[in-house]
């Protein structure tokens, strides 16, 4: 086959369309008939037109990507399950990964971080917590303890958790009066925020020692 024709597509600037043997053969962006440096009257093999097609596929899926990514930061587990979704081939998604992580745009220890700073910053939050999110979204657990130790290591875990306590204990009071259950209320309360059993003892101790002042013990 020979290229008889290179055309603009009306209306989807920055996109061509080839024509070889003066019939239409496949459409593609700019910067691909750049890179496979295309001109008419070249021939055109089948084999060159599955590989025009392959990196255009590759282009739409980095496309893809990025708009997720523009959004918020993405696991890699996420991007593979959405370009799935998007019906991407399995092999046209793990070379889209490996190329946006070796431009470092897409980094499951850098990302964990970044949640785990975000999730810290609305409200307090424990280890276990952070650790289960992750999980979840699909960091495997050895960089998901290493982002929490990189995240958590200078914070004092016990005073961030005894405040939260105590403004839960506040709320209480204010709506509940003094409850006999209270104690077993601000532990559950902790424990839902992933903290560990011994951070909630103490803080615990410490929250409960401050609201109880001047009152009888719970």
């Amino acid at each position: 086959m020979k290229i008889t024709s290179i055309e603009p597509q009306k209306k989807r600037p920055g996109r061509l369309n080839i024509y070889a043997d003066g019939e239409f053969l496949i459409g593609v962006a700019s910067e691909t008939l750049i890179r496979f440096a295309l001109r008419r009257g070249d021939d055109i093999t089948p084999s060159t037109v599955a590989a025009l097609a392959r990196e255009e596929e590759l282009l739409g899926a980095r496309a893809a990507a990025l708009r997720l990514l523009g959004v918020r930061p993405r696991s890699v587990r996420e991007i593979r399950d959405a370009l799935r979704e998007k019906e991407f081939a399995d092999d046209i998604a793990a070379e889209t990964i490996a190329s946006l992580g070796a431009s470092g745009l897409l980094d499951d220890a850098a990302f964990a971080r970044a949640y785990c700073r975000n999730v810290l910053a609305l409200r307090p939050s424990g280890g276990m917590l952070l650790k289960k999110k992750l999980l979840l979204l699909g960091v495997d657990r050895e960089t998901a303890e290493g982002a929490i130790a990189d995240v958590l290591g200078g914070v004092d875990q016990v005073a961030v958790a005894a405040r939260a306590a105590g403004k839960f204990l506040s709320r209480k009071r204010r709506s509940a009066g003094s409850d006999p259950r209270l104690r077993q209320q601000v532990a559950a309360f902790l424990m839902r925020r992933g903290y560990a059993w011994d951070v909630v003892e103490e803080a615990l101790r410490r929250a409960m020692k401050g609201e109880n002042a001047g009152r009888e013990p719970l």
